[in-house]
């Protein structure tokens, strides 16, 4: 697989650059609209236009791994033997309205977006460091204590992501009635364009409505804490703690081991997951996720008894709630799990190497660049070293991703016509 992998890259590697050059430029130029959009008058609108651009950039992330993926598409040995088969090659529209809205799903569920969260808050803390500089110098020199007290300005750095309440509830009412709409519109006519604007907005008010949540929670923390219940709890939870011998060690053990579970089991996981995704080796029927296992037929047993209103009924609940997009997601996710354990295991021990090693490839970087020179000499040092260590670390992530599924579906192919021929 290592192999197979790194001669993917090779023979994509022109593309593949391409595809994150241009995400990379995009990304650049979304974080300055960001920066300088939120700061200014009519401070109440402009937060909820920088979540929108916030939004916009996820959604280029993601249009840009589904490119990446789909030119490896080609590459493959699966791909070959489908268009052998009579399959038509699938178009970048076609691949990303199937898959795109699956992949905001558990793009959501596991956290995707957290390292967009955290670049949109860097650019503006370093584009308007200067508030910072301010605010630790009306603190310096109140300290001091050498004249009257100058008042310390807060930065409104880090909080640009954060509307107002009530324009958070208007946008948030906005996007669940577009998605609704656009969703119904999509069950009837499908098409990658009704699918991207069902994924944008599924977006849009998720992250709105996380702002509301969020508000409403810091408001009324305080009222929560003192109520009898949370009082209750809390006493009861610390009780526990204190009465079971080791339970300290092992939570402050298990918080330790959690971060690193995360990056070498769930990461590899979802990004192979995705690559199924995007693939297409799944099936959007609930059926096939629970088929040889005891469900199919509790499942089975419940649409024989159910009649045929209510099965629509339930249907249409599941579609306009949204529940409709897991089916895909779950059974990639067991298609992963049945590759079987040690392509797995060697997917994961992969992954970690590839990121261990660029770490200390950009270490040796440094160590070549040397230590003396400037603070801004350093700041336009960094800009081409990230781009290439982030160019060679995605690449060959993907590359590994589309390699692990491109034998295990060639297996799973030739495991099918070997059964047919018994």
């Amino acid at each position: 697989m290592p192999l197979h992998a790194l001669g993917l890259w090779v023979r994509r590697l022109v593309p593949l650059t391409l595809w994150f050059s241009a995400g990379e430029l995009g990304r650049f130029v979304l974080l300055v609209a960001g920066s300088e959009l939120s700061h200014g008058s009519l401070r109440e609108w402009r937060p909820a236009g920088t979540m929108f651009l916030f939004i916009v950039m996820v959604m280029l992330g993601m249009v840009v791994t589904v490119g990446m993926l789909h030119t490896l598409r080609g590459a493959l040995s699966e791909t070959a033997a489908r268009r052998a088969a009579g399959e038509e090659p699938e178009t970048l529209a076609g691949a990303l309205g199937r898959a795109i809205i699956a992949y905001v799903a558990i793009s959501l569920a596991w956290g995707g977006q957290v390292a967009d969260r955290r670049r949109f808050a860097d650019a503006g803390m370093e584009r308007y460091a200067e508030q910072y500089d301010r605010f630790a110098a009306a603190g310096v020199e109140n300290a001091l204590g050498g004249g009257p007290p100058v008042p310390p300005v807060t930065p409104d750095v880090g909080i640009d992501l954060v509307p107002d309440l009530r324009i958070a509830v208007i946008f948030t009412g906005v996007a669940v009635v577009l998605r609704y709409v656009l969703s119904a519109l999509h069950e009837r006519r499908g098409g990658p364009r009704l699918a991207f604007g069902v994924a944008f907005f599924e977006l849009a008010y998720t992250f709105y409505g996380a702002v509301l949540v969020v508000t409403l929670v810091g408001r009324r923390s305080a009222w929560l804490e003192s109520r009898a219940v949370v009082t209750w709890w809390n006493a009861r939870w610390a009780a526990l703690e204190q009465a079971v011998p080791g339970w300290q060690a092992a939570m402050e053990w298990l918080g330790e081991l959690r971060p690193h579970l995360g990056g070498a089991i769930l990461t590899p996981l979802t990004w192979l997951t995705l690559a199924i995704l995007v693939y297409g080796a799944y099936s959007e029927s609930g059926r096939n996720v629970v088929r040889g296992t005891a469900l199919e037929q509790a499942a089975a047993r419940a649409e024989r008894r159910a009649h045929r209103p209510a099965r629509r009924g339930v249907r249409l609940i599941a579609v306009r709630a949204g529940l409709d997009r897991w089916p895909p997601v779950l059974h990639a996710l067991r298609l992963t799990l049945r590759g079987g354990a040690p392509l797995f295991t060697l997917v994961c021990l992969c992954y970690v190497l590839l990121a261990v090693g660029m770490d200390y490839a950009e270490r040796g970087v440094y160590h070549l660049i040397g230590t003396g020179h400037r603070q801004l000499d350093w700041e336009v040092y960094q800009i081409p070293v990230h781009f290439g260590r982030d160019l060679v670390f995605t690449t060959l992530t993907l590359c590994l991703f589309a390699a692990a599924f491109d034998i295990a579906a060639t297996r799973q192919r030739a495991n099918r016509s070997a059964s047919r021929v018994e």
